[in-house]
């Protein structure tokens, strides 16, 4: 593919001016464009920072009513899922760090516009291909993406850098994805996965402990250019109050995902506790609670790979040296408290999800039980 590298300009040149001739076009025309752009970029990369900036606008541009920039536009699903797959190929061919580039503050109102695009997209499609494939982006996009291309892995600076840019966006990620996540289950298991995903690895990127320590070591150096940048978002205030929003958040996740028919819907419920217990144990306190909640809830998960992945995401959280037998303790004295209450009105599937976190906390604490019945006894 080398000749095509060295063609690439040439070759999306004329692609890129079908897109930016005046007037209405026929949707068949514009997918047969991005087919084709999409096969350059899946074997090609893009090597310059103008190239990558014009054609991330372009794409974006392509998924918005012309009459209302900030809404999606009312194209077919076909075109909708051509333009996301090119979009995301261009994400994933752009070369070296030149990526990074996109979150820096001068780029925030095109990211912004970007994301809030997608989240809408995710939120509001009827179609569960377009719903996913917007999803997907938003991954690749904050450079979390899965799949089994190679990939740079961000560095400290270049996760600080996303982290940074996310953080304004935040509210609203949490609040569309929350929704997406509570929808109907008929919207299918691949739709909530994607966005359980999505929510808590932006979530990670803003909210890691790293990222609180990188910003007290800039206070402590007087780096006044990123310190004056931080000031408004990243106060220890304004951790404190995200982390209490984001708890709200987390506990509606938690209710509408313990439960779920679908088990990958569970494991990554388990994936998700994980990864918030082990990267932002300590900026975000309010949610450690429920996050072992529900880990606790899927140790007697009737699916084998789910009770799996639990046992080893506590046994990883142990060796990290994180003990939070105080905070199970706490949660299994109020579960006591509201057992009676619980199994009283609540409907079947939640009494089934509380005595499953109940004989969680009995089996997790083992010998040190005693502690939890203690608390209680003496409250």
């Amino acid at each position: 593919m080398e000749s095509l590298q060295q063609l690439q300009d040439y070759i999306l040149f004329p692609l890129r001016f079908v897109l930016k001739i005046p007037g209405s076009k026929r949707d068949g025309l514009i997918q047969a464009v991005m087919e084709a752009m999409t096969y350059v970029l899946e074997n090609t990369c893009v090597q310059s920072w103008d190239s990558l900036r014009d054609l991330f606008s372009e794409l974006c541009l392509c998924l918005c009513s012309p009459k209302d920039p900030g809404k999606p536009a009312t194209t077919s699903e076909e075109l909708k899922l051509a333009v996301l797959r090119c979009l995301d190929a261009l994400i994933h061919s752009a070369y070296g760090d030149i990526v990074f580039k996109l979150y820096e503050p001068i780029m925030l109102p095109g990211l912004g516009a970007a994301v809030s695009l997608l989240l809408a997209l995710a939120e509001h499609e009827k179609a569960r291909g377009v719903q996913a494939a917007s999803l997907k982006c938003l991954l690749s996009l904050f450079q979390q993406c899965n799949c089994e291309e190679e990939h740079i892995e961000p560095g400290q600076n270049e996760r600080y850098l996303l982290g940074r840019a996310l953080a304004t966006f935040l509210p609203g990620i949490s609040r569309a994805l929350g929704h997406v996540i509570s929808g109907d289950v008929r919207q299918g298991h691949a739709v909530t996965v994607k966005a359980m995903q999505v929510w808590y690895k932006a979530f990670g990127l803003v909210m890691a402990d790293e990222q609180l320590q990188k910003t007290d070591s800039d206070e402590a150096a007087g780096d006044l250019g990123r310190v004056a940048d931080l000031v408004v978002k990243r106060t220890p205030s304004w951790q404190k109050a995200t982390s209490q929003r984001l708890a709200m958040v987390l506990q509606k996740i938690i209710s509408c995902t313990s439960g779920h028919p679908h088990w990958r819907v569970r494991l990554e419920l388990v994936n998700l506790s994980y990864f918030l217990l082990s990267q932002c144990s300590q900026s975000v306190g309010e949610c450690v609670g429920p996050l072992l909640e529900a880990l606790v809830g899927a140790v007697n998960d009737e699916e084998p790979e789910v009770k799996d992945r639990c046992s080893a995401a506590l046994d990883e959280v142990a060796q990290k040296g994180q003990d939070f037998t105080d905070i199970l303790s706490e949660n299994l004295h109020s579960l006591v408290s509201s057992l009676p209450r619980v199994m009283r009105t609540s409907d079947d599937q939640r009494k089934l999800f509380v005595l499953n976190v109940f004989l969680g906390y009995l089996k997790i604490l083992g010998p040190k039980v005693d502690a939890g019945t203690n608390f209680s006894s003496t409250s």
